[in-house]
């Protein structure tokens, strides 16, 4: 009995020197990002922490003719963010700040949305601009954690800014099975680990033989984070692709 004991705990200890690798791995890694917007290399997650920093980058999913500019506090961090934009990470001090989307060019004008939130050093955080009551825009902040999916998954999750297209699930074409069920107007999902997909990725409402709303063709890739921004109201919803990776 004892040394079954001694023998569960060494196996236990093992597996969390092992988990513990993989997150130090990781963590000393660069994040390469590719989105519409381009493509840009944020620092190691290690190496912010040691220079005290967090990472945050900027969605814009908020439909508005008028380009915002990101605030923390009266440090200009995001100017002319336009609809659908994706920023590169920036490297900012881990402390709590109280964002602040203003139009674009007008430093004193009287915040459109506010949120104040805690960045922690070492940690990657993405603000999204989304559609809020009437035509001002709601400000989002969420942690990125960038933990590696299990072996031979992607990792995915939902940024829903699709006014008027209510619940939706997310599967991939001709799969039984939904990737997401249940995705509210205005949510964020956390990161879920998935089976690779390559081809065509539905967006459908949450109803018994609802049609689809929207489909576009990708690839999930094992060992990989992927965020889907659903935008547009209506009949008129779109989706694009976020794809984050640890460089090799």
């Amino acid at each position: 009995m004892i040394a079954r004991t001694i023998a569960s705990l060494s196996l236990a200890a093992i597996a969390t020197i092992a988990a513990g690798c993989d997150r130090t791995e990781s963590s000393n890694t660069p994040v390469i990002t590719t989105s519409p917007a381009g493509t840009s290399t944020a620092p190691a997650p290690a190496d912010a922490k040691h220079r005290d920093e967090a990472l945050l980058r900027v969605v814009n999913a908020a439909p508005s003719s008028t380009n915002f500019d990101l605030f923390a506090g009266d440090l200009l961090l995001f100017d002319g963010l336009a609809f659908k934009s994706v920023t590169p990470y920036r490297a900012v001090d881990g402390q709590r700040y109280a964002f602040a989307l203003r139009p674009a060019g007008m430093t004193q004008a009287k915040p459109l949305s506010t949120n104040t939130e805690g960045l922690q050093d070492g940690h990657f955080y993405t603000a999204v601009a989304m559609p809020g009551d009437g035509r001002s825009p709601r400000l989002r902040v969420v942690d990125d954690p960038l933990q590696p999916p299990s072996a031979g998954k992607a990792r995915l999750r939902i940024i829903h800014a699709g006014a008027d297209a209510g619940t939706i699930r997310i599967r991939a074409a001709g799969a039984s099975d939904n990737l997401f069920d249940k995705i509210e107007y205005e949510s964020v999902s956390d990161y879920r680990d998935v089976s690779p997909v390559s081809g065509a990725i539905e967006i459908v409402r949450d109803e018994p033989s609802a049609p689809v709303l929207t489909s576009f063709n990708t690839h999930l890739d094992p060992g990989r984070f992927y965020t889907i921004v659903i935008l547009g109201s209506g009949r008129a919803v779109e989706a694009f692709l976020i794809e984050d990776a640890l460089s090799q």
